[in-house]
């Protein structure tokens, strides 16, 4: 582990030709040592994670990436006294860190990949507020069989005719067998393709809670995506909310939307699919917290604008 930790150390802080010579032996350790496992700073907290896993090097390059669930931890602790988290697609627990603030918070981590998973109960097990899980959550339940994809710390688990057998159960059922879930106020979805699933098999806890949800849009290799992505939003509107935050796959909000008039996300849909625009970041929020926390957002990134003297007229055009 210290091999790897140091490599991948070295390879965050090198520039130009440096850079590329441990980019280099970063790459050849993976290669000979089966992905090792390493140990870095994630949200200000310590986690093992692979030595392939691209998170410390997103987070170093990109100013606003994978910060939105902070925010998020930060609203509730203001505004709800406690944090209660379902965290779908857990990965070795870096949402948790950024989550995490309180001795009060409770978490429900899922994390099917056995490997991730692995890491998630090396990283948070020893915490009696967070429950690790390894199931695979979906729109129903039953036994089918799966293979694993992995790249560069996600993976992707496929329904195939040859595989491991793996049980799928909703997410409704999960959180029937742990019940400090049931109180919710977060849900945050990440699968790698398989969100819209996860959100169809929370009926119950969504209709109940209205908790702050945030998930990945993106259309891997379902070729019905905008129809779903479309069909999701509907049901989110059915299930009692009427706005949708938007953010790019770099963290960059992209403003506020309705989930009664769905034509302006069409659009972007659009865009998405016919550009190289990687993916979208939805967080949904009952009507109360949204309006609030669109405001403390439009505040928080004209803040870091670089130029200063246009503040106010970004201000201006998000329509506060």
């Amino acid at each position: 582990m210290r091999i790897a930790t140091a490599v991948y150390k070295q390879y965050l802080t090198s520039r130009g030709v440096r850079r590329r010579i441990w980019s280099f032996v970063r790459k050849a350790l993976i290669k000979l040592l089966g992905d090792p496992i390493c140990s870095l700073p994630i949200h200000e907290r310590r986690l093992k994670l692979p030595l392939s896993h691209a998170l410390p090097d997103c987070l170093k390059n990109h100013q606003f990436y994978d910060r939105l669930p902070q925010r998020i931890g930060e609203y509730i602790h203001q505004f709800k006294g406690h944090l209660c988290c379902i965290d779908v697609g857990a990965n070795i627990g870096d949402t948790i860190a950024s989550f995490y603030k309180s001795d009060s918070d409770t978490f429900l981590a899922i994390e099917p990949n056995p490997k991730f998973c692995k890491l998630l109960a090396e990283n948070w097990g020893w915490n009696k507020s967070v429950t690790v899980v390894s199931e695979i959550c979906s729109s129903e339940s039953g036994e089918t069989t799966f293979s694993i994809q992995e790249k560069m710390g996600t993976a992707s688990i496929l329904q195939t005719g040859k595989g491991i057998k793996m049980s799928r159960r909703t997410l409704d059922e999960i959180v029937s067998d742990h019940p400090f879930a049931a109180d919710a106020n977060v849900l945050k979805i990440d699968t790698d393709g398989h969100d819209f699933e996860v959100i169809a098999g929370s009926e119950r806890l969504l209709s109940r809670n209205l908790p702050a949800l945030l998930f990945e849009c993106d259309a891997f290799e379902n070729t019905n995506y905008s129809e779903d992505c479309l069909r999701i939003l509907r049901f989110l509107k059915q299930s009692g909310y009427n706005y949708f935050l938007l953010y790019n796959n770099f963290g960059n909000l992209m403003g506020k939307y309705s989930l009664f008039e769905l034509s302006p996300f069409q659009n972007l849909l659009f865009y998405q699919l016919t550009s190289n625009f990687y993916y979208f970041d939805i967080l949904v929020m009952k009507d109360e917290d949204i309006f609030k926390f669109y405001k403390m957002e439009v505040n928080y990134f004209a803040d870091k604008m670089p130029n200063k003297s246009l503040q106010r007229t970004a201000i201006t055009a998000a329509e506060l």
